[in-house]
């Protein structure tokens, strides 16, 4: 029987091995991406760190950073730089 690693299971589903602060903020990014889409683009969302709820159900400034990265290099999230930043979750 063959045993897997963790990282061939992040291959399949890379939610797996996030933490638990990025896994929160993924799922908290999937609500609030309706509330702050672009007009042009739903699928585009502002930054997500201006939005005081996240600060309310628990999330710090720096949480929020760390779990924007993790969600970067998980391959989950795409951030586009113009006059402000805007997300896109994957």
């Amino acid at each position: 029987m063959e045993v897997l690693t963790i990282q061939a299971f992040c291959v399949t589903n890379p939610l797996v091995g996030l933490s638990p602060t990025a896994l929160r903020l993924y799922s908290a990014l999937e609500v609030f991406r309706d509330v702050h889409s672009s007009e042009k683009s739903r699928e585009w969302f502002r930054a997500p760190q201006r939005d005081k709820r996240l600060q309310q159900i628990g999330f710090s400034g720096e949480q929020i950073h760390q779990g924007l990265a993790e969600l970067v290099n998980a391959g989950l999230l795409q951030i586009r730089n113009e006059s402000e930043q805007w997300y896109q979750l994957k």
